[in-house]
């Protein structure tokens, strides 16, 4: 278990919180090791005091997309400062659950759970037999047409397939070996829900004995979405429709075309810099980062560095012709217009950046043009035109100032400093010459509000741990 797991459950029991664990408890130990969400249902009378231990584990409250923002819900992400694994806290005051997307039915059978839970792994979670009988309504809820027509296919050429996927089969085959009918009984007469006793008890009998066939799930759904029809919460058709939509949206074949979207902090998203001389471990940072963050959050990557373009190679080629001919102005004319686009290219860039963290998006950039760097006899990443060329145009210079003024700080920049003998070590694919007047730019760095300096001489494990550590602490 996660230190802040422990730390947040602990707080929840001692101060006398009623909370469950209400679904998937068969993953329990997988969830509370930061790799799976923890779905809580809390009792809405405690929910003061439950969101005081969520500020007091430094956890902090993100946003659904808005197809996936439902009544009753909240959703959470916490940083474990020991090993830097995040946790999702999907937070339930309502019972609310149905089929996929819309999740249109709420149970009003809160308070049968919090009267039958047990102790697991210091996280009180539902008795076997409630969370089974929880997990066949919710199971013949969610399951799809398609699914159910693979296993009619497999059903009809004698193979081995549900409809259900694997996850659920194997909390089906747990949850039945731990539960007793007699209890089974009980639980559903205490829930008091308009379903009939043996559909449950025929489906366990089926599922056991390995019978169970399409017909037989396809009938307990329309069984289930039948008796449960007054507790839809919108009764139009038009959730459907939704549904239908949701449903393309969301298939393979769209998903490829566009990325889904993920959830966001509340307010402004942050922009994150990773600075450093080549083999100071950057490259391989920000794609743990975007790994990281992107697990559950928003979260985009954007490069300033000249961008590698089929026409910018032209230009670059067309830069080497002109030279190879002697022609030196005429190169030096033409480098000037790529120097100015490049300026304005960073700029747009820095123009998206702005327009993702207003939607909360979480930025991480690459090679961003630091201004402490612009004193350099060529600046990394900064105006060339008046600095570098010996025939500047001096429109197109000012201009190219112009844009690289505009282009604002990011929210915190990490300089990674490493010394040039580290850095010799990992890469030498450059000149000593050029590798130490990069090194030496960045190692004299100082901090300051927007800069973070970061000792990347360490072991890489520990590098990432600290900059992780710092990233949480501005979301």
């Amino acid at each position: 278990m996660l230190e802040i797991c422990k730390f947040f459950f602990q707080s929840l029991n001692e101060q006398g919180v009623k909370y469950c664990h209400w679904k998937s408890n068969a993953h329990l130990e997988e969830a509370l090791n930061g790799e799976t969400d923890l779905d809580i249902l809390v009792l809405p009378a405690d929910k003061e005091v439950f969101c005081k231990i969520v500020s007091q584990s430094a956890m902090k409250e993100v946003l659904s997309p808005p197809a996936k923002r439902f009544p009753g819900m909240a959703d959470y992400l916490g940083f474990d400062h020991e090993t830097g694994k995040t946790i999702h806290l999907h937070v339930h005051y309502k019972l609310i659950l149905g089929q996929k997307y819309i999740k249109n039915h709420h149970l009003p059978i809160e308070d049968v759970l919090f009267d039958n839970l047990i102790l697991k792994k210091g996280v009180y979670v539902p008795c076997p037999e409630l969370e089974l009988v929880m997990l066949i309504i919710r199971a013949h809820m969610k399951v799809d047409m398609l699914s159910l027509f693979k296993h009619g296919v497999k059903d009809l050429m004698r193979g081995k397939y549900t409809a259900f996927p694997a996850s659920i089969e194997d909390e089906f085959c747990q949850l039945i070996s731990e539960s007793r009918q007699e209890k089974i009984c009980e639980i559903l007469q205490q829930c008091r829900l308009p379903v009939r006793q043996n559909v449950f008890l025929d489906f366990i009998g089926k599922f056991s004995s390995q019978m169970l066939k399409w017909h037989n799930i396809a009938s307990v759904q329309q069984h289930m979405l039948l008796r449960l029809k007054g507790y839809r919460r919108r009764k139009s058709l038009n959730v459907y429709f939704l549904y239908l939509y949701l449903l393309v949206v969301n298939s393979v074949l769209f998903s490829s075309f566009c990325r889904p979207k993920r959830k966001t902090v509340v307010g402004s998203g942050k922009v994150i810099s990773l600075v450093g001389a080549d083999g100071s471990g950057k490259s391989t940072l920000i794609a743990e980062l975007n790994r990281w963050l992107g697990w559950k959050l928003s979260a985009k990557q954007y490069y300033y560095g000249i961008p590698k373009t089929i026409d910018l190679k032209i230009v670059s080629y067309l830069i080497r012709a002109l030279q190879k001919c002697r022609l030196p102005t005429a190169a030096i004319i033409v480098e000037n217009f790529l120097w100015f686009y490049i300026a304005r290219y960073r700029w747009r860039i820095s123009k998206l950046t702005q327009r993702a963290t207003q939607k909360g998006i979480t930025v991480i950039t690459d090679r961003f043009p630091l201004k402490e760097f612009q004193s350099m006899p060529e600046p990394m990443d900064g105006p060339r035109i008046s600095k570098c060329l010996s025939l500047p145009i001096p429109a197109l210079a000012k201009a190219e100032e112009g844009y690289y003024a505009k282009i604002p700080y990011p929210t915190k920049a990490f300089v990674l400093q490493v010394s040039i003998e580290e850095l010799r070590r990992r890469k030498r694919d450059l000149s000593l010459a050029t590798h130490k007047v990069k090194a030496d730019a960045v190692n004299a760095l100082a901090e300051c509000e927007h800069i973070s300096l970061i000792d990347a001489n360490r072991p890489y494990p520990d590098v990432m741990l600290d900059v992780k550590r710092q990233i949480w602490a501005l979301i």
